[in-house]
Protein backbone atom coordinates (compact mmCIF):
# COMPACT_ATOMS: atom_id res chain seq x y z
CA UNK A 1 0.00 0.00 0.00
CA UNK A 2 2.98 2.34 0.96
CA UNK A 3 4.40 1.48 -2.45
CA UNK A 4 1.25 2.22 -4.26
CA UNK A 5 0.39 5.55 -2.70
CA UNK A 6 4.27 6.92 -3.51
CA UNK A 7 4.12 5.55 -6.93
CA UNK A 8 0.98 7.22 -6.98
CA UNK A 9 1.87 11.32 -5.51
CA UNK A 10 4.92 10.94 -7.60
CA UNK A 11 4.79 9.04 -10.95
CA UNK A 12 1.21 9.62 -11.29
CA UNK A 13 0.18 12.56 -10.04
CA UNK A 14 3.49 14.35 -9.08
CA UNK A 15 3.97 17.93 -9.33
CA UNK A 16 7.86 20.15 -9.12
CA UNK A 17 9.41 22.77 -8.97
CA UNK A 18 8.81 25.99 -6.93
CA UNK A 19 5.24 25.10 -4.57
CA UNK A 20 3.85 28.33 -5.89
CA UNK A 21 3.99 28.15 -9.46
CA UNK A 22 4.85 24.17 -9.58
CA UNK A 23 5.30 22.33 -13.07
CA UNK A 24 3.58 18.91 -13.75
CA UNK A 25 5.47 15.41 -14.33
CA UNK A 26 3.22 13.11 -13.17
CA UNK A 27 1.37 10.86 -15.55
CA UNK A 28 -1.57 10.72 -14.74
CA UNK A 29 -2.07 14.52 -14.36
CA UNK A 30 -0.47 15.05 -17.72
CA UNK A 31 -3.89 12.14 -19.27
CA UNK A 32 -6.16 14.60 -18.35
CA UNK A 33 -6.75 17.88 -19.44
CA UNK A 34 -9.10 19.03 -16.55
CA UNK A 35 -6.98 17.51 -14.19
CA UNK A 36 -3.91 19.08 -15.10
CA UNK A 37 -5.49 22.89 -15.26
CA UNK A 38 -7.23 22.31 -11.99
CA UNK A 39 -4.05 21.40 -10.60
CA UNK A 40 -2.23 24.23 -11.97
CA UNK A 41 -4.95 26.89 -11.57
CA UNK A 42 -7.90 25.38 -9.27
CA UNK A 43 -7.94 25.20 -5.29
CA UNK A 44 -6.05 22.17 -4.87
CA UNK A 45 -3.80 22.08 -1.83
CA UNK A 46 -0.16 21.97 -2.37
CA UNK A 47 1.87 20.32 -0.06
CA UNK A 48 5.77 20.17 0.09
CA UNK A 49 6.93 16.39 -0.72
CA UNK A 50 8.31 14.43 1.90
CA UNK A 51 7.72 10.58 2.94
CA UNK A 52 4.58 11.71 4.83
CA UNK A 53 3.17 11.34 0.99
CA UNK A 54 2.34 7.68 1.91
CA UNK A 55 0.02 8.32 5.01
CA UNK A 56 -2.45 9.38 2.29
CA UNK A 57 -4.69 7.61 0.46
CA UNK A 58 -6.67 8.35 -2.89
CA UNK A 59 -9.44 7.29 -4.94
CA UNK A 60 -8.53 6.93 -8.49
CA UNK A 61 -12.44 7.97 -9.53
CA UNK A 62 -11.94 11.77 -8.32
CA UNK A 63 -9.85 14.18 -8.82
CA UNK A 64 -6.83 14.66 -5.44
CA UNK A 65 -7.94 16.93 -2.87
CA UNK A 66 -4.26 17.18 -2.57
CA UNK A 67 -0.99 17.10 -4.81
CA UNK A 68 2.99 16.65 -3.32
CA UNK A 69 5.50 18.93 -4.95
CA UNK A 70 8.84 17.91 -5.14
CA UNK A 71 11.78 21.05 -4.85
CA UNK A 72 13.63 19.06 -7.91
CA UNK A 73 14.29 15.12 -9.22
CA UNK A 74 17.20 15.13 -6.50
CA UNK A 75 14.86 16.18 -4.21
CA UNK A 76 12.34 13.14 -5.23
CA UNK A 77 15.66 10.92 -4.90
CA UNK A 78 16.45 11.68 -1.47
CA UNK A 79 12.79 11.06 -0.66
CA UNK A 80 12.85 7.62 -2.63
CA UNK A 81 15.50 6.84 -0.79
CA UNK A 82 14.49 7.73 3.04
CA UNK A 83 11.50 5.42 1.76
CA UNK A 84 14.18 2.65 0.75
CA UNK A 85 16.09 2.98 4.24
CA UNK A 86 12.61 1.97 6.51
CA UNK A 87 11.88 -1.04 4.08
CA UNK A 88 12.35 -4.70 4.89
CA UNK A 89 14.35 -5.93 2.21
CA UNK A 90 16.51 -2.98 3.33
CA UNK A 91 16.98 -3.55 7.19
CA UNK A 92 15.99 -7.21 7.68
CA UNK A 93 15.60 -8.07 11.11
CA UNK A 94 12.96 -9.38 13.81
CA UNK A 95 10.29 -6.53 12.14
CA UNK A 96 10.76 -7.12 9.24
CA UNK A 97 10.20 -10.59 9.54
CA UNK A 98 7.27 -9.59 11.20
CA UNK A 99 5.90 -7.64 8.34
CA UNK A 100 6.10 -10.97 6.36
CA UNK A 101 4.14 -13.26 8.64
CA UNK A 102 1.55 -10.62 8.42
CA UNK A 103 1.37 -10.28 4.78
CA UNK A 104 0.66 -14.22 4.55
CA UNK A 105 2.59 -14.69 1.70
CA UNK A 106 5.30 -16.42 0.11
CA UNK A 107 8.11 -14.36 1.73
CA UNK A 108 12.21 -14.81 1.83
CA UNK A 109 14.35 -14.19 4.49
CA UNK A 110 17.77 -13.63 3.71
CA UNK A 111 20.87 -14.38 5.54
CA UNK A 112 24.38 -12.94 6.42
CA UNK A 113 25.88 -15.98 5.02
CA UNK A 114 23.94 -15.47 2.00
CA UNK A 115 21.43 -18.43 2.68
CA UNK A 116 17.73 -17.66 1.10
CA UNK A 117 14.90 -19.26 2.87
CA UNK A 118 11.35 -18.91 0.42
CA UNK A 119 7.85 -19.95 1.75
CA UNK A 120 5.55 -18.60 3.94
CA UNK A 121 6.79 -17.30 7.49
CA UNK A 122 4.58 -18.44 10.46
CA UNK A 123 6.44 -18.35 13.67
CA UNK A 124 9.59 -15.89 15.13
CA UNK A 125 10.88 -16.45 18.32
CA UNK A 126 13.13 -13.46 19.95
CA UNK A 127 13.23 -10.56 21.67
CA UNK A 128 14.63 -7.70 19.94
CA UNK A 129 17.01 -9.88 17.69
CA UNK A 130 15.58 -12.75 16.05
CA UNK A 131 16.44 -16.12 17.34
CA UNK A 132 14.39 -18.95 15.36
CA UNK A 133 12.15 -18.80 13.09
CA UNK A 134 9.38 -21.21 11.17
CA UNK A 135 7.76 -21.42 7.60
CA UNK A 136 5.06 -23.46 6.09
CA UNK A 137 5.79 -25.72 3.06
CA UNK A 138 6.52 -25.71 0.63
CA UNK A 139 9.77 -24.00 1.29
CA UNK A 140 12.78 -23.43 -1.07
CA UNK A 141 16.40 -22.82 0.01
CA UNK A 142 18.65 -20.66 -1.91
CA UNK A 143 21.99 -19.29 -2.45
CA UNK A 144 22.50 -15.85 -4.18
CA UNK A 145 19.16 -16.68 -5.92
CA UNK A 146 20.22 -20.02 -7.06
CA UNK A 147 18.32 -23.24 -5.40
CA UNK A 148 20.78 -25.25 -3.45
CA UNK A 149 20.40 -29.19 -5.35
CA UNK A 150 17.95 -30.87 -2.65
CA UNK A 151 16.71 -28.09 -0.89
CA UNK A 152 13.37 -27.70 -3.22
CA UNK A 153 9.91 -27.31 -2.25
CA UNK A 154 9.51 -31.12 -2.81
CA UNK A 155 12.45 -31.80 -0.25
CA UNK A 156 10.98 -29.21 2.37
CA UNK A 157 7.59 -29.86 1.56
CA UNK A 158 6.37 -29.31 5.56
CA UNK A 159 8.17 -26.72 6.54
CA UNK A 160 11.25 -25.60 7.17
CA UNK A 161 12.65 -23.73 10.90
CA UNK A 162 16.24 -23.18 12.28
CA UNK A 163 17.75 -21.04 14.83
CA UNK A 164 19.78 -18.75 14.09
CA UNK A 165 23.19 -18.96 14.90
CA UNK A 166 26.44 -17.69 16.31
CA UNK A 167 30.24 -17.29 14.71
CA UNK A 168 31.49 -19.71 17.22
CA UNK A 169 28.65 -22.02 16.40
CA UNK A 170 29.37 -22.42 12.93
CA UNK A 171 32.74 -22.80 13.69
CA UNK A 172 32.41 -25.65 15.84
CA UNK A 173 29.89 -27.28 13.58
CA UNK A 174 32.87 -26.63 10.47
CA UNK A 175 35.55 -28.23 12.27
CA UNK A 176 33.20 -31.27 13.61
CA UNK A 177 33.53 -34.85 11.35
CA UNK A 178 30.07 -35.94 9.87
CA UNK A 179 28.91 -38.80 12.30
CA UNK A 180 29.79 -37.23 15.37
CA UNK A 181 27.14 -36.21 17.64
CA UNK A 182 26.98 -32.97 18.52
CA UNK A 183 25.61 -31.12 21.65
CA UNK A 184 24.77 -27.31 20.88
CA UNK A 185 23.88 -24.12 23.44
CA UNK A 186 22.81 -20.92 21.37
CA UNK A 187 23.02 -17.74 23.11
CA UNK A 188 19.13 -17.54 23.24
CA UNK A 189 19.01 -20.35 24.98
CA UNK A 190 18.07 -22.77 22.11
CA UNK A 191 19.36 -26.73 22.04
CA UNK A 192 20.29 -28.83 19.81
CA UNK A 193 21.73 -31.91 19.82
CA UNK A 194 21.92 -34.87 17.05
CA UNK A 195 24.29 -36.20 14.95
CA UNK A 196 25.91 -34.88 12.46
CA UNK A 197 24.48 -36.23 9.08
CA UNK A 198 26.42 -33.69 6.25
CA UNK A 199 27.76 -30.45 5.62
CA UNK A 200 26.75 -28.27 2.44
CA UNK A 201 29.57 -25.15 1.70
CA UNK A 202 30.60 -22.95 -0.69
CA UNK A 203 33.65 -21.60 -0.77
CA UNK A 204 34.37 -22.54 2.74
CA UNK A 205 31.22 -20.60 3.51
CA UNK A 206 29.03 -23.05 5.40
CA UNK A 207 25.48 -22.80 4.61
CA UNK A 208 23.82 -26.00 5.83
CA UNK A 209 24.57 -28.22 8.03
CA UNK A 210 21.81 -31.48 8.20
CA UNK A 211 21.46 -33.37 11.80
CA UNK A 212 19.80 -36.98 12.29
CA UNK A 213 18.25 -37.92 15.81
CA UNK A 214 17.82 -34.62 16.47
CA UNK A 215 15.93 -32.35 19.08
CA UNK A 216 15.81 -28.65 19.20
CA UNK A 217 14.59 -27.02 22.58
CA UNK A 218 14.34 -23.94 24.19
CA UNK A 219 12.84 -24.63 28.42
CA UNK A 220 10.27 -27.02 28.05
CA UNK A 221 8.94 -26.04 24.24
CA UNK A 222 10.00 -28.58 21.87
CA UNK A 223 11.04 -26.60 18.39
CA UNK A 224 11.84 -29.98 16.55
CA UNK A 225 11.90 -33.89 17.45
CA UNK A 226 13.68 -36.75 15.88
CA UNK A 227 10.60 -38.15 14.71
CA UNK A 228 10.36 -35.20 12.14
CA UNK A 229 13.29 -36.49 10.11
CA UNK A 230 16.67 -34.67 9.37
CA UNK A 231 17.10 -31.35 10.81
CA UNK A 232 19.01 -28.96 8.15
CA UNK A 233 20.34 -26.00 10.23
CA UNK A 234 20.63 -22.88 8.09
CA UNK A 235 23.94 -21.45 8.93
CA UNK A 236 23.93 -17.72 9.68
CA UNK A 237 23.74 -15.20 12.40
CA UNK A 238 21.02 -12.74 11.37
CA UNK A 239 18.43 -12.49 8.71
CA UNK A 240 20.23 -9.02 6.78
CA UNK A 241 17.10 -8.84 4.13
CA UNK A 242 13.14 -9.69 3.95
CA UNK A 243 11.36 -9.14 0.99
CA UNK A 244 8.27 -10.64 -1.17
CA UNK A 245 8.69 -13.39 -3.54
CA UNK A 246 10.33 -16.34 -4.01
CA UNK A 247 13.96 -15.98 -4.60
CA UNK A 248 14.31 -18.30 -7.59
CA UNK A 249 11.43 -18.08 -9.20
CA UNK A 250 11.51 -20.52 -11.86
CA UNK A 251 12.11 -23.31 -9.39
CA UNK A 252 9.61 -22.43 -6.96
CA UNK A 253 7.11 -21.13 -10.02
CA UNK A 254 4.69 -25.25 -9.41
CA UNK A 255 4.08 -24.39 -5.78
CA UNK A 256 2.67 -20.87 -6.94
CA UNK A 257 -0.63 -20.27 -7.85
CA UNK A 258 -0.51 -17.12 -10.06
CA UNK A 259 -1.02 -16.73 -13.66
CA UNK A 260 2.04 -16.70 -15.88
CA UNK A 261 2.40 -14.10 -18.34
CA UNK A 262 2.28 -14.62 -22.55
CA UNK A 263 5.18 -15.44 -23.52
CA UNK A 264 4.33 -15.43 -27.48
CA UNK A 265 6.00 -12.45 -29.26
CA UNK A 266 3.27 -10.37 -29.94
CA UNK A 267 2.53 -9.26 -33.75
CA UNK A 268 2.45 -5.27 -34.04
CA UNK A 269 0.29 -3.98 -36.81
CA UNK A 270 1.42 -0.18 -37.69
CA UNK A 271 -0.62 2.09 -39.04
CA UNK A 272 -0.45 2.40 -42.74
CA UNK A 273 0.46 6.12 -43.22
CA UNK A 274 -0.97 6.59 -46.44
CA UNK A 275 -1.53 10.53 -48.05
CA UNK A 276 -4.92 10.57 -46.60
CA UNK A 277 -4.22 9.08 -42.98
CA UNK A 278 -4.31 11.08 -40.03
CA UNK A 279 -0.99 10.64 -38.81
CA UNK A 280 0.32 11.85 -42.62
CA UNK A 281 -1.70 14.72 -41.76
CA UNK A 282 -0.31 15.66 -38.98
CA UNK A 283 3.22 14.89 -39.93
CA UNK A 284 2.48 17.31 -42.83
CA UNK A 285 1.81 20.00 -40.70
CA UNK A 286 4.53 19.12 -38.08
CA UNK A 287 6.69 19.31 -41.04
CA UNK A 288 5.54 22.74 -42.15
CA UNK A 289 5.93 24.18 -39.04
CA UNK A 290 9.81 22.82 -38.07
CA UNK A 291 10.42 23.64 -41.48
CA UNK A 292 9.09 27.19 -41.69
CA UNK A 293 7.85 26.43 -44.99
CA UNK A 294 3.91 27.38 -45.30
CA UNK A 295 2.38 26.13 -47.91
CA UNK A 296 -1.47 27.97 -48.23
CA UNK A 297 -2.53 25.60 -50.69
CA UNK A 298 -1.43 22.28 -48.92
CA UNK A 299 -3.51 23.70 -45.75
CA UNK A 300 -6.22 23.89 -47.57
CA UNK A 301 -5.91 20.44 -49.16
CA UNK A 302 -5.60 18.74 -45.55
CA UNK A 303 -8.48 21.18 -43.99
CA UNK A 304 -10.96 19.39 -47.03
CA UNK A 305 -9.59 16.07 -46.01
CA UNK A 306 -10.54 16.52 -42.15
CA UNK A 307 -13.85 17.83 -43.67
CA UNK A 308 -14.53 15.07 -45.40
CA UNK A 309 -13.16 11.94 -43.62
CA UNK A 310 -12.58 12.98 -40.08
CA UNK A 311 -15.03 15.05 -39.13
CA UNK A 312 -14.61 14.73 -35.02
CA UNK A 313 -11.23 15.09 -35.24
CA UNK A 314 -10.60 18.41 -33.14
CA UNK A 315 -6.99 18.53 -32.70
CA UNK A 316 -5.48 18.42 -35.92
CA UNK A 317 -7.76 21.81 -36.43
CA UNK A 318 -6.47 23.67 -33.84
CA UNK A 319 -2.91 23.05 -35.14
CA UNK A 320 -3.89 24.87 -38.41
CA UNK A 321 -5.61 27.68 -35.89
CA UNK A 322 -2.09 27.45 -34.42
CA UNK A 323 -0.38 27.20 -37.90
CA UNK A 324 -2.38 30.10 -38.97
CA UNK A 325 -1.82 32.48 -35.99
CA UNK A 326 2.25 31.68 -35.80
CA UNK A 327 2.69 32.32 -39.29
CA UNK A 328 0.54 35.47 -40.13
CA UNK A 329 -1.54 33.15 -42.60
CA UNK A 330 -4.30 34.83 -44.95
CA UNK A 331 -6.60 32.25 -44.75
CA UNK A 332 -9.13 33.91 -42.18
CA UNK A 333 -12.15 32.42 -43.25
CA UNK A 334 -10.36 28.92 -42.94
CA UNK A 335 -9.39 29.84 -38.93
CA UNK A 336 -12.90 30.72 -38.58
CA UNK A 337 -14.17 28.15 -39.87
CA UNK A 338 -12.00 25.63 -37.89
CA UNK A 339 -12.84 27.00 -34.39
CA UNK A 340 -16.24 27.06 -34.98
CA UNK A 341 -15.93 22.85 -35.93
CA UNK A 342 -14.14 22.51 -32.45
CA UNK A 343 -16.28 24.51 -30.23
CA UNK A 344 -19.02 22.19 -32.32
CA UNK A 345 -17.41 19.26 -31.81
CA UNK A 346 -16.31 19.99 -28.11
CA UNK A 347 -19.98 20.40 -27.05
CA UNK A 348 -20.69 17.03 -26.08
CA UNK A 349 -17.58 16.90 -23.82
CA UNK A 350 -17.84 20.03 -20.99
CA UNK A 351 -14.06 18.90 -19.76
CA UNK A 352 -12.96 19.15 -23.56
CA UNK A 353 -14.75 22.19 -24.35
CA UNK A 354 -13.12 24.15 -21.34
CA UNK A 355 -9.46 23.10 -22.34
CA UNK A 356 -10.49 23.78 -26.08
CA UNK A 357 -11.84 27.48 -25.05
CA UNK A 358 -8.78 28.06 -22.65
CA UNK A 359 -6.14 27.24 -25.70
CA UNK A 360 -8.02 29.25 -28.20
CA UNK A 361 -7.97 32.51 -25.87
CA UNK A 362 -4.46 31.76 -25.64
CA UNK A 363 -3.81 32.00 -29.65
CA UNK A 364 -6.31 35.13 -29.40
CA UNK A 365 -4.23 36.64 -27.26
CA UNK A 366 -1.29 35.98 -29.39
CA UNK A 367 -2.66 37.45 -32.00
CA UNK A 368 -4.06 40.37 -30.45
CA UNK A 369 -0.53 41.23 -29.35
CA UNK A 370 0.85 41.05 -32.99
CA UNK A 371 -2.00 43.29 -34.17
CA UNK A 372 -1.14 45.99 -31.45
CA UNK A 373 2.78 45.48 -31.98
CA UNK A 374 1.99 46.57 -35.69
Amino acid sequence: AYLARLNWWTVEYGLVGDIKNPKIFGAGLLSSVGESYNAIFGNVKKLPLSLDCIEYSYDITEQQPQLFVAQDFNHLNQVLDEFIKGMAFYNGGISSMQKAINSESISTFKLDSGIEISGIPTEIIGEGKEEFFRFSGPVQICYKGKELEGHSGDYHNQGFSSPLCSNQIIDKISSTSEEEWVDIQFDSGIKLNGRLNSKLFNKNILLIASFSDCTISKNDQILFEPSWGIFDLACGTSVVSVYGGPSDIQSYLKFMDIELPNLEQPVYNYPDCKTDSLEYLYKEIKSMRDEKNIDRDKILDISSQIESTYPTEWLLRYEIMELISDFNINISDLYDQMKADILRISNEDIELQQSIQRAIQIIESSISDKNSRI
